[in-house]
């Protein structure tokens, strides 16, 4: 028959079985709730990015306007937000977000890895269409997708031009 001493010994493995799938719970929900503050916190922070991203347009159209208008030639915005994301160009042939309606446009928004490579097909363009901002430029001269730097990078400036009939869109040193 069984001891007192086998009884005791299955108790034993029964309680730590117990712990081991406390301790495994308790990881899994602290990981969870890790997780969830990482991801209030980003979205937040693009949300941030995203405000920036629309002054800096407004400043840009600002300009076009008025240059459109003939009454200057060209002008500079400098202390561009949000500092990481990008400029990008997108005219004549180019598939373009659907926020520029088929038109030339420029937008502001975070560049994605891996666009356009095997399965991942037209990334950028619904980057830039969900989390960015898209300015409508018409007659947008083509442009070298470019950084905004962090101001302790030196930050980035734009010229924007009448170049002929076209608008340029130019990073400068200031």
């Amino acid at each position: 028959g069984k001891s007192l001493g086998d009884f005791n010994l299955n108790k034993k493995g029964f309680l730590l079985a117990t712990e081991v799938v406390k301790i495994v719970l308790s990881v899994i929900s602290i990981s969870f709730l890790i997780y969830l503050l990482f991801a209030i916190y980003y979205s937040n922070s693009n949300n941030q990015k995203l405000q920036e991203a629309k002054i800096t347009i407004g400043r840009i159209k600002e300009i076009i306007l008025r240059i459109d208008s003939g009454k200057i030639l060209n002008d500079k915005v400098t202390d561009i937000n949000p500092s990481s994301w990008n400029f990008f160009s997108f005219v004549k042939a180019d598939k373009k977000p659907n926020s520029c309606a088929g038109r030339d446009c420029l937008c502001i928004c975070d560049a994605v890895s891996f666009d356009n490579v095997l399965w991942f097909k037209d990334r950028q363009i619904s980057e830039c269409d969900n989390k960015g901002a898209c300015l409508v430029v018409k007659n947008l001269k083509k442009f070298q997708t470019f950084e905004i730097k962090k101001p302790s990078d030196g930050g980035v400036n734009i010229k924007i031009s009448k170049l002929g009939k076209n608008i340029g869109v130019e990073e400068y040193e200031s």
